[in-house]
């Protein structure tokens, strides 16, 4: 029997009128902008590149075929983070709930966490997605993700509504990432 890799789920809402969304001031450099012309593979990179670190696997797992559907929908939306031209982050948002979109993935690039860029990151995405008729914003982090997330969440307004337990086979002994991904982590961790 295989052992499964488990980890806690927490769910989070902002509840904050967009009008109380200022855009962040522009920086010199950086720029964050909507991505509609990214290719399977491309999508691929970046996911893999943003979030092998923390074991993101789930987009991984999927033939070109249903990511494309994913990421090609018209309630999904993809931005990027480009510093001096270099792509630093992205993140994936599901608009398919008009008042209450969700931040399916939000990441930097390793070489760009610590550098004070996913709070301008995450503003210019509040900005864009908190536009009438939305009334709350939505995302899921767990607890294979940086250590800071949560608190870096609260920090932008969004309260836990919940959370839950999940487990599935341990994406490296699955061979959807490298054994070497996320080393902090233990293979078929338990909880």
């Amino acid at each position: 029997m295989t052992e499964k890799l488990c980890w806690r789920v927490t769910y989070m809402a902002r509840e904050t009128p967009p009008e109380e969304t200022p855009p962040p001031a522009p920086v010199s450099g950086i720029t964050f902008n909507h991505k509609a012309d990214i290719s399977v593979d491309a999508y691929r990179n970046l996911h893999r590149m943003v979030g092998e670190k923390w074991l993101w696997w789930e987009r991984l797992a999927l033939d070109d075929a249903a990511l494309g559907i994913l990421i090609f929908h018209p309630n999904t939306d993809i931005y990027t983070l480009c510093v001096d031209g270099e792509l630093a982050g992205f993140a994936e948002i599901d608009c398919s709930k008009a008042k209450a979109p969700a931040i399916r993935y939000f990441g930097l690039m390793p070489d760009f966490i610590g550098k004070r860029l996913g709070g301008f990151m995450m503003e210019s995405l509040l900005h864009r997605v908190s536009q009438p008729p939305v009334r709350q914003v939505t995302l899921d982090t767990c607890d294979l993700d940086h250590p800071a997330a949560i608190d870096f969440y609260r920090r932008h307004q969004f309260k836990e509504t919940s959370t839950e337990v999940q487990s599935a086979e341990d994406p490296r002994m699955a061979g959807i990432l490298p054994k070497t991904a996320a080393p902090h982590i233990p293979l078929n961790r338990q909880l």
